[in-house]
Formats: structure tokens, C-alpha cells, sequence
């Protein structure tokens, strides 16, 4: 039976990733080459910052750790389908490399869906059906994560929230006031 809570599909995996990894994927991302995230604007056939230059940092190098987290990912998502256990919802194609957030003081992300279509328009066809956010530190300040206006999801290092990629699930970063927040995403398609 479905439930009509959209909060129900936002699953949080406390402790996905012990303090290691989460410490080696902070210190790897030191010689990674990072660049200001932008957003699709389809209209217009461009890319484009929300936030202006306070939009985050972020990177699709392949760390040392990326593979170890991978493979931990797959788990996580088997084990989200497996919890909802809906007969229609029996298998996925596979989920795309991890990108590595980075949010310095005053960075943020704006209020937006994971309804892209960028990553898909290659050998990968489609459109992602869920995404997956991990956290890798908490020692900073600000940095909220937010979903549906008003409603803040807690995150300590190690967490992992995947959710559907749709409309359903705007959501955004407030801005770091202190410190540096480091996270990293995959879509499942």
C-alpha cells in the first residue's frame, strides 16, 4: 500500500560511512579540481548559477575512496527499494559516479529538483528516478539542509538520504556561516 506521507520516501541511513572513510574523502578532495556548480536552464540552452557567486564548489574526480563508496551506495539502494518493497519497483539500471560537494563560508545551493537530464544524454539514457546525498563532515556551521520550504533534515557525518529525483522534492543548502560542509551525491536512474 503506498503511503501518501512524501516524507516516508525521503530515507535517511544514519552511519552509512564510518569516520575513516568520511576523513580519507575530505582529505583526497584537497588535489581535486573543483569548479563552481551551475544549473541547467533548458529555456535558454545554458548553464547558470541561482545563487551567484555563493553557489558551491563541486567535482566528479575520481578519489581513491570513490570505489569504496560506491560500492557501499549499491547496498544503500537495494536496501531502499527492499523497504518499500512495492512489486512495481523491483529493479533500477544502475547510478552514476559520486560528485563531491563543497560548500565554503557563504556557499550555498539554490532551491531546486533533481529532475536533470545533463548526466543522461550519453551513453546513459533517462532520467534519475532517485538521488543520493551523503554527508562527510558536520564541523560547520549553517549548511542546513532543506526540503519542501521549511522543513530541515539533520545530518551528522557519515548519513546518507536518498529520496526521489522529481518535482515533489525541492530542496536546498542554506548558506555555511562557519567552516566548510563537504557532502557528495549520485543519481540512480
Amino acid at each position: 500500500m503506498m503511503n501518501r506521507s512524501l516524507e516516508h520516501y525521503a530515507i535517511k541511513f544514519d552511519n552509512f560511512l564510518d569516520k575513516q572513510t568520511c576523513e580519507d574523502a575530505i582529505e583526497q578532495q584537497k588535489n581535486a579540481k573543483f569548479q563552481q556548480h551551475m544549473f541547467y536552464d533548458s529555456k535558454n540552452n545554458s548553464y547558470n548559477t541561482r545563487s551567484g557567486n555563493k553557489e558551491l564548489d563541486v567535482t566528479w574526480d575520481k578519489l581513491p575512496v570513490t570505489n569504496n563508496i560506491m560500492k557501499k551506495l549499491w547496498q544503500a539502494i537495494k536496501d531502499y527499494q527492499n523497504k518499500l518493497s512495492f512489486p512495481w519497483f523491483v529493479k533500477w539500471d544502475g547510478y552514476t559516479q559520486i560528485r563531491f560537494n563543497k560548500y565554503s563560508e557563504s556557499r550555498e545551493m539554490a532551491l531546486h529538483c533533481d529532475h536533470i537530464k545533463s548526466i543522461f544524454e550519453g551513453k546513459r539514457k533517462g532520467i534519475p528516478t532517485l538521488s543520493c546525498l551523503g554527508t562527510l563532515n558536520d564541523n560547520y556551521e549553517g549548511g542546513e539542509f532543506v526540503m519542501w520550504d521549511n522543513k530541515v533534515i539533520p545530518f551528522k557525518a557519515g548519513d546518507l538520504l536518498i529520496f526521489p529525483s522529481n518535482f515533489m522534492y525541492p530542496h536546498k543548502v542554506k548558506a555555511v556561516t562557519k567552516g566548510t560542509r563537504y557532502s557528495y551525491i549520485s543519481w540512480v536512474w
